[in-house]
């Protein structure tokens, strides 16, 4: 047999065909078999993936968290001011109100200060009255008895003529 007929021999036969597409067979088996990942390699290999994808919904939560963060930040400072105005409003609230208060106890000094004044008037003028009408009665009195002198004087000039 020539080096030709030897390459060719496998093909002549069905047993060379046979064994032919066996090796091929087992070859592309083996080469398979290699080229496979190992369990390790593909459980390794997923494990990655599902740690991006975790770390990206990590990821995303924590931008999520600084937004929200940042924005309540925001408000919080924004309600700091309201709340320092209203301290500010709630403090100039009470000097009024103690202005007031003071007003009102120095109206109340006032009226008290006029009342006893005004009792001290009424007892003046009642006692005045009193007087009056004492001085009145005196009057009347003094004038009778003048009329009466009068009246005696007037006999005693007529009885001496």
């Amino acid at each position: 047999m020539s080096v030709g007929d030897q390459f060719a021999a496998p093909f002549a036969s069905w047993e060379g065909i046979v064994g032919l597409l066996g090796a091929l067979g087992i070859g592309g088996v083996l080469t398979a078999w290699i080229q496979r990942p190992s369990r390790r390699q593909v459980e390794a290999t997923a494990a990655k993936d599902e740690a991006t994808g975790e770390a990206a919904v990590i990821a995303s939560i924590a931008t999520a968290f600084t937004g929200t963060t940042g924005a309540l930040r925001e408000e919080i400072e924004r309600m700091q001011g309201m709340l320092n105005e209203l301290r500010t409003r709630v403090v100039e609230a009470e000097a009024e109100l103690r202005a007031a208060v003071a007003r009102e106890t120095g109206l109340e000094n006032l009226v008290a200060d006029l009342r006893v004044q005004l009792e001290t008037a009424l007892a003046d003028v009642t006692r005045l009255r009193g007087e009056r009408d004492t001085a009145i009665e005196k009057t009347i009195q003094q004038e009778g008895e003048i009329r009466q002198l009068k009246a005696v004087i007037d006999a005693q000039s007529r009885a001496v003529k």
